[in-house]
């Protein structure tokens, strides 16, 4: 009998040892999958937009973060569900502050863009040829257009095509703005017509739509914000019910039916923002 249940015992603990052997080592291959991800789509993005930061730095911030971050939220709530979700917020931020980062890069190019053209305009009639007149651009404006011009500029002397040059800023910068600006640049080159006066008045133009884009903004700001605000509320004030009524709010983070109730609310939040935003959304 004690061998039998000492053979068991033995058999229990092997399996045990086992499966901690394969989780561990699992977990290790999935770090180590993620830390390389995470450093390739770092070193690219930062890149892509003309910063140049360590990525092994903020790989080990987001390490960091992903353990700080789920164990304070652990600390506070006690419950695993929120620890999990926290880091999965944790996880996926990265990738949002990649894209906020680009967009508010895009903006301002777009911005700058009608100065550049109507510089670039000035410098041709001024005798300047389209090269020269990039230069100066590269030269004298500010990032990040500057930066754009100066790759373009790069790319044509190491032998790449001023359109093909053109074309990988227009894939960098994907917007309506910097196509009109390739396709008329491409479009002068063939017919040979006068490309001052067109950048000219493409510059006009783009003005022209950048200031009704302003004026759209600032009518939509009020319901912006109102989508903000109400997405908002809800979390401070379940923050707000916990920190208050912490016996009432148990349930909500210790029964099925409460993280059920979470979930719904998270999915339905995230739709009512994202319909607030489609409405305020109105494209020029």
């Amino acid at each position: 009998m004690n061998t039998s249940l000492t053979s068991l015992a033995l058999v229990v603990f092997l399996s045990a040892a086992l499966a901690a052997y394969l989780a561990t080592r699992g977990a290790v291959v999935v770090w180590a999958s993620y830390k390389a991800a995470f450093t390739e789509r770092a070193r690219f993005n930062l890149a892509d937009m003309f910063l140049f930061v360590d990525a092994t730095v903020l790989w080990q911030v987001n390490a960091v973060l992903l353990v700080v971050v789920p164990s304070a939220v652990w600390l506070v709530f006690g419950n695993w569900v929120v620890a999990v979700a926290s880091a999965l917020a944790v996880a996926i931020l990265p990738r949002q502050l990649y894209a906020w980062l680009k967009d508010r890069r895009i903006d301002r190019i777009v911005a700058q863009l009608p100065d550049g053209l109507l510089m670039a305009a000035g410098s041709m009639r001024a005798g300047l040829g389209f090269g020269q007149a990039l230069e100066a651009l590269a030269r004298d404006m500010s990032p990040p257009l500057a930066q754009e011009f100066a790759l373009v500029l790069r790319e044509q002397r190491m032998g790449v095509k001023l359109d093909d040059a053109l074309g990988r800023f227009n894939e960098r910068v994907p917007v309506q703005d910097v196509t009109l600006f390739v396709s008329a640049v491409g479009i002068s080159r063939e017919i040979g017509s006068n490309l001052a006066e067109s950048l000219a008045l493409l510059a006009d133009t783009l003005r022209r739509r950048l200031l009704m884009e302003g004026k759209v903004k600032s009518l939509t700001a009020q319901g912006r914000l109102q989508g903000i605000v109400m997405a908002l509320m809800p979390v401070g004030l379940v923050g707000f019910l916990t920190a208050a009524y912490p016996d009432t709010m148990h349930d909500m983070y210790h029964t099925a039916m409460g993280w059920v109730v979470m979930a719904v609310a998270a999915v339905m939040e995230y739709l009512g923002y994202r319909m607030a935003r489609k409405i305020t959304s109105i494209d020029i």
